[in-house]
């Protein structure tokens, strides 16, 4: 009996060898797989041949990537748009050292070196408020809390974002205005984070002085339930209405420099705080009007 079990066992362990071999191939594919990938490549793991066994652990795995992939994409965009932002309080701290170092009299270089403090002092509050918009969607992200509920003292914000684009209105001589509601209406009340919404003023502001032409009016109007920063610019086509807001992209024939990432964080902070952003022409068809309201954005041309 047990000559035929010693001649029958190597042709058994060699059948079990095939047979775990076979089991694992799915492993030994996936190993593969994840191997040959190099550390930008997140793409969902496909469980459709693994075995029943794998198939959460895949399913597992996915959601990781998901997650590291979401991560990473918050981190280029914070570095896109810190770029962004810290352009402009750059060139007026340039400007406002060369005015520095052209002072003659120590009266005059006083006030020139106080412009330059309170500069450096604008650029570091630029870099915590974008510190803050980075930590806000890596909360939103994680499913956390959004924003701090503080209430809103918009003429405070409208002074600190209407004296950021103020070296801006005048090299190109546009005049900058602000219109609140009547007395005993309250101006769009709310409750959010200050330093993000003095952002999002910032880059409405920005935009309309950027592309006015020379020698209009920007105006920034409040009402009970929504602002509005219109210009006299050039009313955008439908097609051009409906790609802003895409990262990067530029409205062709531009002659002002930019990089495509103001609107971008205008409607970001927006939806943070659970606010619209509608795009649309002015009064009559001419223009550009912005509007930043509450609930959902309506038709360009109902703004």
């Amino acid at each position: 009996q047990i000559t035929p079990w010693l001649l029958m066992l190597p042709f058994l362990l060699l059948a079990m060898a095939l047979a775990v071999r076979q089991a694992l191939l799915p492993i030994r594919t996936l190993t593969a797989e994840l191997q040959g990938r190099n550390a930008q490549d997140l793409l969902p793991v496909s469980p459709l041949r693994a075995p029943a066994e794998l198939q959460p652990l895949l399913v597992a795995m996915n959601g990781l990537f998901t997650r590291i992939d979401d991560s990473l994409e918050r981190e280029r965009r914070f570095t896109a748009d810190a770029a962004h932002e810290l352009r402009t309080p750059l060139a007026v701290l340039r400007a406002q050292w060369d005015v520095v170092r052209r002072a003659h009299s120590g009266t005059e270089r006083a006030q020139a070196e106080a412009r330059f403090s309170t500069g450096l002092d604008r650029t570091d509050r630029l870099v915590t408020q974008m510190l803050a918009l980075s930590r806000v969607e890596a909360r939103l992200g994680s499913g956390s809390a959004a924003v701090p509920h503080t209430p809103v003292d918009w003429p405070h914000l409208v002074e600190q974002a209407m004296g950021d684009c103020l070296p801006l209105a005048e090299r190109r001589h546009i005049e900058l205005a602000c219109e609140w509601p009547p007395e005993g209406q309250p101006a769009l009340p709310m409750q959010g984070d200050a330093d993000l919404l003095t952002v999002l003023l910032r880059n409405l502001l920005d935009n309309a002085v950027r592309y006015a032409p020379q020698g209009t009016l920007v105006t920034l109007r409040f009402t009970s339930n929504a602002l509005v920063v219109e210009n006299h610019g050039t009313p955008l086509s439908t097609e051009q209405l409906a790609s802003l807001g895409t990262r990067f992209h530029r409205p062709q024939g531009q002659t002002e420099i930019g990089s495509g990432l103001g609107v971008s964080i205008v409607q970001r902070i927006a939806a943070l705080h659970g606010l619209a952003v509608v795009f649309g022409p002015g009064d009559n068809g001419q223009g550009m009007r912005v509007r930043v309201q509450r609930g959902t954005p309506r038709p360009p041309a109902t703004a």
